[in-house]
């Protein structure tokens, strides 16, 4: 039986003649020792080899003994170069004692396949960066807590370097786990408090940046609407994912077309002839359009360019307007951000959450029915 600090040790076997030929870039093994050192597993050892069964198996073996947990990616699917049942079905013949389970995959078509041999769990799945990474989710489910107490205190705002540097020391004790432009911070118990009080309000309340947003607009009882252009929904979408969201959101208005932002909005069309679609004086007045035609307490109004074409020098791809607020008290502010169409899209969709959310608590926005 493995001694316990094996038990806190895995390996990870990444394969792929094109990874190994320079033709595609790993991009799993960050996340997943982010993953595993969240639950108190460090990962001792890393190896990328090409597709050859007889490699696989002779690296697969020898990882074994060292650790008690063997991931190994790539391989593994319906495709005439997936090698990994091969490699399953001589280790089932080495050792008579395996035991074999299929694990599901929650993204995608191909399953897992776990092979436990002599107390080692080794888990094959399929290369597909997501599906690999959702597949991992489940395993980490199932090992024991064997890390000290941790909590989870989600970030927007901030880079995973960012966050870190404000932390200093304390980011040594952390673990830090980015996804879809947020971060979520593993911290032990004792540490939730000062990590806070260091990272402010990029430290969000509830589990994620739509959670905390709802959380808001329920604790001061107000409504919320938006308005979307750059972002064609997704901010309803966003919030509309959680269960209850009825309560507060009003709807939303996908106000693509200039047409749409006059006749439906009421942004004057002088307004756009003289400062173009992509302006702060357009995104309030978006912002304005959608408060008066909803009825909502406050709102959101985003107006850019995805990408990858539409810049101009004065305003070059991922040039974004986002105006939110009350027909009182209101925020406009622009950004340049830096990714492809869907990032600059997200990115657009949860800043926009993330001012609304800040600008309520700053300015004491509250409903005036609890005035």
């Amino acid at each position: 039986m493995p001694g316990e600090e094996m038990m806190r040790q895995a390996a990870v076997l990444i394969t792929g003649s094109e990874i190994i030929s320079g033709l595609r870039q790993d991009v799993l093994v960050s996340p997943f020792a982010r993953m595993l050192k969240a639950k108190g597993v460090e990962v001792r050892e890393v190896r990328m080899i090409g597709d050859d069964p007889s490699m696989v198996l002779s690296s697969v073996e020898d990882m074994a003994r060292s650790t008690n947990l063997v991931i190994v990616t790539g391989g593994l699917g319906d495709t005439p170069d997936d090698r990994s049942h091969t490699v399953i079905e001589e280790l089932k013949l080495r050792f008579s004692s395996a035991r074999i389970r299929y694990l599901d995959n929650p993204v995608g078509l191909a399953r897992g396949v776990e092979v436990e041999i002599k107390g080692t769990r080794v888990i094959f799945m399929p290369g597909v960066p997501h599906e690999a990474k959702a597949m991992l989710e489940g395993v980490i489910k199932s090992l024991p807590d064997r890390g000290p107490d941790t909590t989870t205190v989600a970030v927007f705002g901030l880079r995973e370097t960012e966050a870190a540097n404000m932390l200093g020391d304390l980011a040594n004790e952390c673990s830090f786990l980015p996804k879809d432009m947020e971060i979520k911070i593993l911290v032990p118990m004792g540490l939730e408090t000062r990590v806070r009080e260091i990272l402010g309000r990029f430290a969000l309340d509830g589990e994620d940046l739509c959670s905390s947003f709802a959380s808001t607009m329920r604790s001061r009882g107000l409504t919320v609407a938006c308005a979307e252009s750059i972002t064609g929904g997704l901010i309803a979408h966003l919030i509309t994912q959680l269960p209850g969201s009825s309560e507060y959101f009003k709807g939303g208005i996908v106000a693509y077309s200039n047409d749409i932002k006059e006749n439906v909005l009421g942004v004057p069309r002088e307004t756009l002839a003289a400062h173009g679609a992509v302006s702060r004086e357009v995104a309030d007045s978006m912002l304005l359009g959608v408060l008066g035609t909803t009825g909502a307490d406050v709102g959101m109004a985003t107006t850019g360019i995805a990408g990858p074409s539409g810049g101009t020098k004065d305003k070059p791809v991922g040039t974004v307007w986002i105006a939110v607020g009350s027909t009182e008290q209101r925020q406009s502010r622009r950004f340049v951000f830096p990714f492809q169409r869907d990032g600059n899209k997200l990115v657009t969709a949860k800043v926009a959450l993330f001012m609304l959310r800040s600008l309520v608590h700053d300015k004491d926005i509250h409903s005036n029915t609890l005035a």
